[in-house]
């Protein structure tokens, strides 16, 4: 399941509590089981970690306090304005942690609310204080509580946001491709830190030739093509391979000449033998 998932199984099993259960600290644990005269009872935190239980997510049966300082839990570093967190940052199944009326407790916490559901930039939560479990307003209730003052002098306001369901792992992205790749209609040579294929360019690979690419990303071979360098059009021939010829082609039949860039050559040239008699263009680099 992915915790999304996980996290709806959570609130369903809440809502089963939703108008059913009485307050009760001493018969907390009969939460998803009846009491011997017929009544389901929780508070705050044991209706929370009951349902975590009853969704297969159990983290224990902890009282508010336990629920901040277990390790099984995580604290969520979330923006909190005037009491209220900001939504972008909560997930369904959080549990909200709010300052009481007791000094001794850490950081003064005394009750707890869990997000129900979440819808743009609203939530529900769900919980109950002395009454039975409701849903409430998430805004709402939160300014209720920053407006409320303890005996002591003190906000009980919201302190923090726990969390036991952690996102998803982000998924591995898919590897780019790169390099040279035979396609069903011809070769492509995909740039790695791209991931995109060489598309109406030139490419000149690690062994020094150059090759021609179409506007599909196609390489080129077995033909003539004309390129405008900024010199005025002139002719290519890209071989068998691919690779741009230089030097002397034979395409046809006819015989061309191709200078040190793979330009053919058009002006008359001059063909010299060489020690073993043979023909060769001297405008060549050897």
């Amino acid at each position: 399941m992915t915790a999304q998932e996980r996290r709806k199984a959570v609130a369903a099993k809440y809502a089963v509590l939703i108008g059913r259960n009485l307050y009760s600290q001493p018969l907390r644990d009969y939460c998803f089981k009846k009491y011997k005269d017929g009544n389901y009872y929780s508070d705050c935190s044991s209706s929370i970690c009951y349902t975590y239980k009853e969704a297969g997510e159990s983290f224990g049966i902890l009282n508010t306090a336990g629920i901040y300082q277990s390790s099984k839990l995580t604290t969520v570093d979330v923006p909190i304005n005037k009491g209220i967190p900001d939504v972008s940052y909560l997930r369904v199944g959080d549990m909200l942690e709010f300052a009481g009326t007791d000094s001794s407790r850490p950081k003064r916490i005394g009750h707890v609310e869990m997000v129900y559901s979440i819808e743009g930039d609203s939530a529900i939560i769900c919980g109950h204080g002395s009454g039975r479990p409701s849903y409430k307003d998430m805004a709402a209730y939160c300014t209720q509580r920053y407006n409320s003052w303890a005996s002591g002098g003190w906000r009980k306001e919201l302190v923090c946001v726990r969390r036991y369901i952690q996102d998803d792992a982000a998924p591995e992205p898919e590897p780019k491709l790169s390099g040279w790749r035979q396609e069903t209609d011809g070769w492509r040579f995909y740039l790695g830190n791209t991931g995109d294929c060489v598309k109406n360019a030139w490419y000149q690979d690690t062994d020094g030739k150059w090759y021609w690419f179409r506007g599909d990303g196609l390489m080129v071979h077995d033909t003539w093509y004309q390129y405008d360098d900024g010199d005025g059009p002139r002719w290519y021939y890209l071989g068998n391979d691919g690779a741009m010829v230089k030097g002397q082609v034979t395409v046809d039949g006819k015989w061309y000449i191709m200078d040190d860039n793979g330009k053919m050559i058009v002006e008359p040239v001059v063909l010299t033998p060489n020690e073993d008699g043979a023909l060769q263009y001297q405008g060549l680099s050897e």
